[in-house]
This record gives C-alpha cells, structure tokens and sequence, in this order.
C-alpha cells in the first residue's frame, strides 16, 4: 500500500496545480530522500523520553516561496516504526498503540503556510493518525531557501525542521496513560530542490 501512495504523490501534486491554476508553483520540486526524516519522542514515567523515528516516509512539496503558497504532503508507514528495541516496536505496531494492521498510514496535509513578512513560521494542515483526523500546526525550528551546488549544477533548494506536539489520547490512543506520556513531540525535517 505505501508503495501505491508514492505512485499517487505526482498525480496529488497535478491534482493541486489543477485545482489552482496560475499560483506558480513549480511542478519540480524533488524531495530529497537522504534529507527527510520523521522523529519522535514520548515521556516515561515522567522521567525520560523514549525517543523513536519511522523508517519509511514518502513527501511531495510544492512551493512558490514569491506567492508565500504551496503545498506539502507527507506519508508516513506506521509499521516502520523504530525505537531500536524490537519488543517495544511490536508493541506500538499493535492494536494498543498505533493499530499498523487496521491503519498502516499516517498522513499529514497541509492547508496554510503562514508568514511573518518574509519568514515562514508555521504550516497548519491536517494529522490522519489511528483511524482519526485532526488539524495540527508544524512550528518552523529553522527554514531557508538557497542555491546548492550538485557537482557542477546549482538548484534552488528549500528545506528545514517543523516541530510539533500533540496528544496522542486526541487520536485514540490511550494506553498506558500517564505512565508512558500523553504527549507526543514530533519533528519533520524535510528538504527539496526546485528543478
């Protein structure tokens, strides 16, 4: 199933020059793959975080950093959870946590960029988390945009880190609360080239 979702992200991104002809948003921009990651962390007992990632992650970008628009989408396999123990991530993949079988992925969608003049500060969108939506807003940690060389060709490159938090009980996940923290911090760092 992730591997249909990635054959889709072009069609997503055509879907959305379509429905907004005339924004200027590039076609091309190319999400680099070494450059995107999904981390997390969740507190215990109060005491520590037990810190986490997912392995398999899929994006889309589009953006006109002129006309401050665009667009991001990022799909996330909930089965690639990774919290380097084995046991641990069995657990999480189960119906007690993230319920993988019955809701293998995780999904946000962006719907606003928002700007403080020229600054990117925030993308509010959409979480699709264990059969639930809500909105959620991504905070920009960091966030430039520049021309990077690749060998002997430069593309205009964009790229940061957007972090979040949310509760997990919002989305049905309720188990082991206080214990293992209601909070879940997540961090987003994505990076993309224009073409």
């Amino acid at each position: 199933m992730f591997r249909s979702l990635r054959r889709l992200a072009p069609l997503l991104a055509g879907a959305w020059l379509l429905a907004f002809p005339g924004t200027g948003i590039a076609a091309d921009w190319a999400v680099n793959p070494d450059h995107l990651a999904v981390n997390f962390a969740v507190g215990h007992f109060d005491i520590s975080y037990v810190h986490g990632r997912f392995e398999k992650i899929a994006a889309t970008v589009q953006f006109d950093p002129d006309a401050k628009t665009g667009q991001v989408v990022v799909t996330i396999d909930a089965n690639s959870i990774d919290t380097a123990h084995r046991t641990r991530d069995a657990v999480l993949r189960s119906d007690q946590f993230l319920d993988a079988g019955a809701n293998p992925e995780i999904r946000f969608l962006s719907e606003r960029f928002v700007f403080d003049g020229d600054r990117l500060t925030a993308v509010d969108g959409t979480l699709w988390l264990h059969g639930v939506q809500r909105p959620l807003r991504l905070t920009v940690e960091r966030f430039a945009c520049k021309d990077v060389a690749a060998g002997i060709v430069k593309h205009f490159t964009c790229g940061g880190e957007f972090r979040t938090a949310f509760k997990r009980s919002d989305f049905g996940m309720k188990r082991f609360v206080p214990d293992v923290g209601d909070e879940v911090k997540l961090d987003i760092d994505i990076e993309a080239a224009r073409h």
